[in-house]
């Protein structure tokens, strides 16, 4: 079983926050394969079930799950953990029938028995996975008219506690189990299995520190001087993380030796090889390598007490590290040491695992003299992508873990630049493990997980705010901390309620929808494409992945800026009907103008200056206008959206956009997102615009927030906000 770090120790555990809202209802974060690959790192008895879903039909075990997950719209990780926390099903191999008939414990309370004759409906693998993600969608659809369901904004004693839950999800897990105890052993295995892990094999160094760690077995072992970090790895693979996260790893035996360094411990001699240390025969078999005196470094016993002990090297070995050679007849490469030959399935396992040792071209006979291991994999840490496939991966114990998205690349500081790409088989002959997701909680300095929390009042210093003195509203008003805030009724235009509307602020990348929509007003050609050149397109925050000479069709780009908000693909669109950008912007001036919006100004395709500003109540007019276009209301509803390039050039043509708008991948009971933007700056704070529509009349509103304070959480009070529309408005 694989060792997995706890990034997050006991002691942060908070009973009113164990999962957040959008977690749990993130019902794509695996796929099936995901699942079972998942289900083969813990050597699960699960791997090879086959049984009757809800429906009766025979499926595997990731297959229920799978389907279940999809069809409630829920988190599979969260069916993952309520199989261990109810029944040890993940880990377990040979589990009894009643763990299987029970796997979630749904129907089951304190006080049941699995015998009741009423409770036998429940009973079955299938019925249980899917009952247990039922049973959290159930919740949500039926808060409003539940008063039972455990929800937000209210107090309750369990176990002799005081909670109130801070996400309606973790009150539904105390309306599931209704038990502290019980909630903190599912917090444990969330953490434990999809909380944010830095794999094995990774260089990592603090943002505001010299030191650089290596990531091994979840700890940290720092390096103690440049040579025997230089000795080991390539510097260019260093991640730089925030030192908050580095220090939830614990602090493990410094690396302080150089690596191939010629170690005396008393009378005997060593050659260190990363993380063992091989003993020479005689110290004649050192001198007959070659070594200098001066080379040899002195150690006590507990210098090398953390070395496991190799192969020892006796007298005749020429080459104690090992030797790479390429058969004439056939051209395959061979790793060579201590008597056996590993095969090399391609090029860049040798470049990377031993970048120090030349091939020698030899004539196959030369195996002869040798035994047959294993395959040679590509070391832990290693990213790579197999050539025809856009999946990055890294290896880490041996296996590959495909990187979830491109935030998850991003987010862990990966470089673009250090993906090797190998042929299938190598890729194949890699085992697969889990995917590498990115954590969800929030870090602070004191190393302490705080969660998102309707108590908690958020900070952003730099976000521009108006004074409570001069704060105005309109109509009935809600109690928030967002800045700015207008309610609208989509079809007459009528303002009904507001908060500030008139106020004059950033407006971020709220001005792409004005982009978008100059540029259909001006029939730019969506079949066209565009070429990127840094140099024209590259924008102050880019965060577009794409090279030089890549070239994409323009309704890709404008896709692309809208969904994901990329602004480098914004300034490509504009510059394929005006090479001036600066005049493009003028333009839209003189469409502000016109619109009769006396205190709106562009001075960026993107929003991303602060001189782009304007007020809710001008902004209302160009959201209302641009959805009037069709192509902007289909782009702006989208969940997802992917495409591929016309022209690669660094070997990953597909790309995958979801919406900014995380409240679009969730359901709503009050109400359903139509289309809608999101915004972003420091100064700006967080903007949302979304048509909706009410459920239970089908009237639409446009419902604008300017200056949301409280980034990390930064959808929540926008649902509140609606919520509270659909229901007093």
């Amino acid at each position: 079983m694989p060792h997995l770090f706890v990034s997050a120790v006991e002691e942060n555990f908070d009973p009113n926050y164990i999962i957040s809202d959008e977690e749990i209802q993130n019902s794509k974060s695996m796929t099936r394969e995901d699942i079972q690959a998942f289900l083969k790192d813990y050597n699960s008895y699960l791997v090879d079930y086959r049984g009757p879903d809800i429906n009766g039909v025979n499926r595997t075990a990731s297959d229920i799950i799978y389907r279940a997950a999809i069809d409630h719209k829920i988190n599979p990780k969260y069916l993952l953990v309520k199989l261990q926390k109810e029944q040890s099903l993940i880990t377990t191999n040979s589990p009894t029938q009643k763990q299987l008939d029970w796997a979630t414990g749904y129907g089951i309370c304190d006080s049941c028995s699995m015998n009741d004759p009423a409770l036998q409906k429940h009973k079955g693998f299938g019925i249980q996975v899917d009952s247990a993600a039922a049973i959290i969608r159930w919740y949500y659809d039926n808060l409003l008219i539940q008063p039972w369901i455990k929800r937000t904004g209210q107090t309750y004693s369990i176990d002799g506690m005081t909670i109130r839950p801070a996400t309606l999800a973790t009150a539904f897990l105390y309306t599931y189990t209704p038990h502290v105890h019980g909630n903190k052993n599912f917090w444990n295995l969330w953490q434990k299995w999809f909380d944010q892990v830095y794999p094995n094999g990774s260089l990592v160094k603090g943002l505001n520190s010299s030191t650089i760690y290596l990531i091994q077995d979840g700890i940290k072992r720092p390096f103690k001087n440049m040579s025997a970090l230089i000795t080991r790895f390539d510097p260019k693979y260093i991640l730089p993380v925030p030192e908050v996260e580095l220090n939830n790893y614990e602090l493990g035996t410094e690396i302080s030796l150089p690596n191939y360094s010629i170690l005396k411990n008393s009378n005997d001699y060593y050659l260190l090889d990363y993380d063992s240390i091989r003993p020479f025969a005689s110290y004649n078999v050192v001198k007959s390598l070659g070594y200098h005196p001066d080379e040899i470094i002195e150690v006590n016993s507990s210098d090398i007490s953390t070395f496991s002990l190799g192969n020892t090297i006796i007298e005749g070995t020429s080459t104690p590290l090992g030797r790479i050679l390429k058969i004439k007849e056939n051209k395959q490469l061979y790793y060579i040491n201590d008597g056996k030959y590993y095969p090399i399935t391609d090029e860049a396992i040798a470049k990377i695992n031993y970048p120090n040792i030349d091939i020698e071209n030899t004539s196959a006979i030369e195996l002869a003299n040798f035994t047959p291991g294993e395959p040679l994999k590509l070391r832990d840490g290693t990213l790579f992508g197999i050539t025809g496939s856009n999946k990055i991966y890294v290896v880490e114990n041996s296996k590959k873990r495909h990187i979830a998205s491109e935030d998850v690349f991003n987010g862990l500081g990966f470089d673009w630049n250090n993906i090797i790409w190998v042929d299938e088989f190598t890729g194949l002959n890699h085992p697969t493990g889990q995917p590498l997701y990115l954590k969800r909680q929030i870090q602070i300095a004191d190393n302490t997980t705080i969660a998102p929390s309707i108590n908690v009042e958020p900070v952003n210093e730099k976000m521009i705010k108006t004074p409570a003195s001069e704060t105005k509203y309109i109509g009935n008003t809600f109690d928030t901390n967002i800045n700015t805030y207008l309610i609208a009724d989509y079809v007459t235009g009528e303002i009904i309620s507001g908060k500030n509307i008139d106020d004059i602020r950033p407006i971020a990348s709220f001005a792409k929808v004005m982009t978008a929509y100059q540029l259909m007003k001006e029939g730019i050609n969506l079949n066209g494409s565009k070429t990127y050149d840094p140099t024209d397109h590259k924008a102050t925050y880019h965060t577009f992945r794409i090279v030089e000479g890549e070239k994409l069709f323009n309704r890709d780009l404008l896709y692309a800026g809208l969904i994901s908000s990329l602004n480098t693909a914004m300034r490509m669109l504009v510059d394929s009907v005006e090479e001036d950008e600066s005049k493009f912007i003028s333009r839209m001036n003189t469409t502000a103008k016109e619109l009769g919006l006396k205190n709106t100004i562009f001075d960026s395709v993107t929003g991303e200056n602060l001189g782009t500003k304007s007020t809710a109540r001008e902004y209302l007019t160009i959201y209302k206008k641009a959805i009037n276009n069709n192509e902007v209301n289909t782009l702006l509803g989208l969940k997802s959206y992917e495409y591929d390039e016309l022209k690669d050039i660094d070997g990953l043509p597909h790309h995958y956009d979801d919406h900014t708008n995380q409240l679009v991948q969730q359901t709503h009971t009050a109400y359903n997102i139509i289309n809608s933007k999101t915004g972003y700056l420091d100064e700006a704070g967080d903007g949302l615009a979304m048509l909706v529509q009410r459920n239970k009349d089908a009237k639409k509103f446009i419902i604008i927030t300017m200056g949301n304070p409280d980034h990390s959480n930064r959808f929540l009070a926008p649902d509140q906000l609606t919520n509270w529309a659909m229901s007093n408005l």
